[in-house]
């Protein structure tokens, strides 16, 4: 198929890269276009790379946008150039961006005056995931635009679940996910933290976690990195700061109190304030570290 990736990001980029590999040929935009071109010198597979997001929506069958946030949704979808001027009347537009409940049905409506499908559908799962087609999604829109794009929804993914016509539905999933990765990574760093402060060796503390019941994906995963000081990015801290922020918005609109979470925004967004933005977010537990006095995990003499 002919499919277009709206959004560069280090999950477009992957996206892009997962599909071309699958067969499809890729249109990309990017507002930065440098990232385009990088992409595509990185590429076997060659992609076309898009001067506006109405290119893309000429050229596509599906249309795939995935970018920072609601008013860069906003951007490339309504403004001069964006996907709603698209010509092309059998688009259909694959939003992956984490957005609100509301926003999610807001732009879906807009689509829909102009006769084009959308579908809302977030990603659980890092980019290495996208790339081996191992991540979670989880879709919300109409039933005939889901089994019209299942295809390539199955071509990036392991698992993929339908939740119904409601776009909000798939939004207020993916927040109530992201809470939940915040606080295993801060629950993690928290017992690392405590384990130094104690005089435990910290290899052990996190040798002993894995073997038990109370094990997670982060802590097996992200574990050995923290330890070792290693923070390359796979979520960038601003983005969880910016869903932290919009989970707990969207729960003070809709009448909800979420102690916990607001706690936890209120540590990462102190670990932006530290310079830790563009770490991945697991990196807030550097910034605990250096809290409580401490500069690293480990000590000199301990091996890696």
């Amino acid at each position: 198929m002919n499919v277009g990736v709206i959004g560069l990001g280090m999950m477009g980029s992957s996206i892009a890269t997962r599909l071309a590999r699958k067969g499809h040929k890729i249109t990309v935009f990017n507002r930065d276009r440098s990232k385009a071109q990088k992409l595509n010198a990185a590429r076997t597979e060659k992609l076309t790379i898009a001067d506006q997001p109405k290119e893309v929506g000429d050229t596509s069958d599906i249309a795939i946008i995935c970018v920072k946030d609601y008013q860069a949704v906003a951007n490339v979808s309504l403004a001069i150039g964006g996907l709603i001027e698209s010509s092309n009347r059998d688009l259909i537009v694959i939003q992956c961006s984490t957005i609100s409940p509301e926003e999610s049905n807001k732009l879906a409506d807009i689509y829909s005056n102009r006769q084009i499908r959308m579908l809302s559908v977030p990603i659980l799962g890092g980019t290495a995931a996208v790339e081996r087609g191992e991540i979670t999604l989880i879709a919300a829109g109409p039933k005939i635009v889901y089994e019209m794009t299942e295809s390539i929804l199955r071509d990036l993914s392991a698992q993929i679940f339908y939740l119904g016509s409601n776009h909000r539905t798939a939004s207020a999933l993916k927040l109530a996910f992201n809470i939940h990765i915040a606080l295993l990574a801060l629950a993690l760093a928290e017992g690392l933290v405590f384990s130094k402060g104690m005089g435990v060796d910290t290899d052990t503390y996190l040798k002993i976690l894995n073997s038990t019941y109370f094990k997670t994906g982060i802590s097996e995963r992200k574990g050995p990195r923290i330890i070792n000081g290693d923070y390359n990015a796979s979520f960038h801290l601003v983005n969880m700061v910016k869903d932290l922020d919009l989970a707990l918005q969207t729960a003070y609109t809709s009448g909800l109190t979420l102690p916990t979470t607001a706690s936890a925004e209120a540590v990462y967004r102190a670990s932006e304030a530290f310079g830790l933005s563009m770490m991945d977010y697991t990196s807030v537990a550097s910034y605990l570290l250096k809290l409580n006095g401490f500069s690293t995990f480990r000590t000199d003499s301990e091996p890696k």
